[in-house]
């Protein structure tokens, strides 16, 4: 049976799992997700691009939306699927840790 790691073991570990080049081309490949989105109401570059009409603001963003997403699922899903079965719950464990829980 293998030892159980601590806490900072398996933070370590999971960091050989997901490194900066992973974190560097995840974030790339989900900052046009977050900037379709996270726009201002009065200057909205989709609506700029598309036209005023709401309706083809709307169907350009979630086509656009499926697009980015497919592309997401496709180069990083196995990877985080990867890590949420070898790191199940970390995050739980390291919010604990962070409060001081035992």
């Amino acid at each position: 049976m293998a030892k159980k790691q601590s806490l900072e073991e398996e933070i370590n570990h999971f960091l050989d799992r997901w490194d900066y080049k992973e974190q560097i081309q995840f974030l790339q490949d989900i900052v046009p997700l977050v900037e379709l989105y996270n726009v201002d109401e009065d200057d909205d570059w989709v609506e700029k691009a598309v036209g005023g009409d709401i309706e083809n603001v709307r169907n350009v963003r979630l086509i656009r939306t499926v697009y980015l997403m497919s592309k997401l699922a496709e180069f990083h899903a196995g990877k985080l699927c990867m890590i949420n079965i070898e790191f199940k719950n970390l995050w739980k464990r390291i919010e604990k840790n962070e409060k001081g829980d035992t």
